[in-house]
């Protein structure tokens, strides 16, 4: 935490003005010498406090950015997801399907259920095989092959 790092170069910085303050009436040479090496610790040690305190505060700087960038990313999925529907494209088989309302100049489209449950957005493209009545689709990022009606492109 930084709060504590700061709190701790301030007291070396004050324990540094002590020494300096003591110095100033001393004559004896030797006295003098010693608290020059005193001095000179304690602005060190004062340093090294003030370093830390400052990488500690870069570090929890990094860390809100990541966090602020991993809000916007999970902010834009939710504004994503809530285009797409669930729809049955077969036997036992769902995919997401773009809503009408939110298709715009798009194409209909179907997303993979799994990919979708990990705010990952992976279309199904046909394989060419055909399954029952319909054709086969496969996810392009996790490789599921769910079969679907062609009648569900239609219908939606």
């Amino acid at each position: 935490m930084p709060v504590a790092e700061i709190a701790a170069a301030i007291t070396s910085f004050r324990a540094s003005l002590d020494i300096a303050k003591a110095m100033i009436g001393l004559r004896d040479e030797e006295t003098f010498r010693a608290k020059s090496i005193e001095l000179q610790s304690a602005i060190a040690d004062a340093l090294e406090k003030s370093i830390a305190a400052r990488e500690s505060y870069a570090a929890q700087l990094d860390r809100v950015k990541a966090l602020e960038m991993e809000l916007a990313s999970l902010k834009a999925w939710d504004a994503e997801k809530q285009k797409y529907e669930l729809k049955k494209v077969g036997e036992g088989a769902v995919a997401f399907m773009l809503k009408p309302e939110a298709r715009g100049t798009d194409p209909a489209h179907w997303l993979c259920p799994n990919c979708f449950a990990n705010g990952q957005k992976s279309f199904l493209n046909p394989t060419g095989k055909s399954a029952g009545r319909g054709w086969t689709y496969r996810c392009s990022n996790c490789k599921a092959e769910p079969a679907c009606s062609m009648m569900a492109v239609w219908q939606n």
